[in-house]
């Protein structure tokens, strides 16, 4: 089987403008074109791999192809990076270095306190342009079948199709609040009328971590009145000026925990296991950015 890289890039196309036209445009070519060569990648992979909408979708077998498309990409330029010379001197003004797009999904939580120093080292040691694309840790490798990413920060343990896992570690939440607002909502401790109506903090509507804690301390499904912080920092910072109580992660809320402006409401607490899926190929950029975040996992995780 022999998969043409035009029809790979007809692909991306319609999938990323939502119309065979508007990929016809956008590849300077005919509609008709767009189609013959969809139907014609459909013929050498005996599936279909668009849905014909409005927008136009990839299969989950179009995913595959999806994924395919970038990474044949990366490889290609990888290898152009490397037949021309990779170092400075192959450019008047090193600044001119082609960067290379590295796309990656994370969860909120460990860009804020681990993974930031990587994108940075990475960007240094190698000319890449890095793309972070935030998600729930439970929903990332919904970036990795469309083909978005390179690789992800999940909490799926179970690779999916021509990606490699690797588990990096759990980070530990732990159920805080403020002095006034504990005093005032938790009298008699963690009971289940008073988590029942006491205020939370939540991330976003996908943030369950919460709802996890009180379902294990009560074994009870409860709907608390609930305020949305979509920012890591935010979101604890708000939590210690009485907006809620709510989880946070263990070495993130230590400076305020040391210091007294928050305390937590249970010995008890919730580990989230983390893992990295990323593409099944043999790439030196992907094997060091592996190792990186493995490496600033093992510093941060438990």
């Amino acid at each position: 089987m022999t998969i043409s890289s035009d029809g790979l890039a007809t692909l991306v196309a319609v999938v990323r403008e939502g119309t065979f036209e508007a990929a016809a445009r956008s590849l300077h070519i005919t509609p008709s074109a767009v189609s013959q060569r969809i139907k014609a990648l459909e013929s050498t992979v005996g599936r279909v791999v668009v849905q014909r909408g409005k927008p136009a979708r990839a299969t989950a077998d179009g995913q595959v192809l999806l994924r395919l498309a970038k990474q044949w990409d990366l490889l290609i330029s990888s290898a152009f990076a490397e037949l021309t010379g990779e170092d400075d001197s192959a450019h008047d003004d090193p600044r001119d270095r082609h960067r290379i797009h590295l796309p990656i999904a994370v969860n909120a939580d460990s860009l804020a306190i681990w993974l930031l120093p990587v994108v940075a080292r990475m960007q240094q040691r190698h000319p890449v342009a890095m793309e972070v694309l935030r998600g729930d840790e439970s929903a990332n490798t919904e970036f990795l079948r469309a083909g978005e990413v390179v690789g992800a920060i999940t909490s799926h343990p179970t690779p999916i199709r021509g990606c490699t896992v690797r588990r990096l570690g759990a980070t530990r939440y732990l159920p805080v609040a403020n002095h006034e607002f504990a005093e005032y909502w938790f009298p008699d401790g963690l009971t289940g009328v008073d988590l029942a109506r006491a205020p939370l903090v939540s991330f976003d509507r996908n943030d369950q971590l919460q709802a996890e804690f009180i379902r294990r301390h009560t074994r009870k499904r409860v709907s608390p009145p609930t305020t949305y912080i979509p920012a890591s920092t935010e979101y604890h910072r708000a939590i210690e000026l009485g907006a809620g109580w709510g989880t946070v992660p263990e070495v993130q809320i230590a400076d305020a925990l040391d210091a007294g402006t928050v305390v937590t409401l249970s010995d008890r607490h919730i580990d989230v296991e983390l893992f990295w899926q990323f593409w099944s190929v043999h790439s030196p950029l992907i094997d060091e950015l592996t190792e990186m975040i493995a490496a600033a996992a093992a510093d941060s995780l438990v």
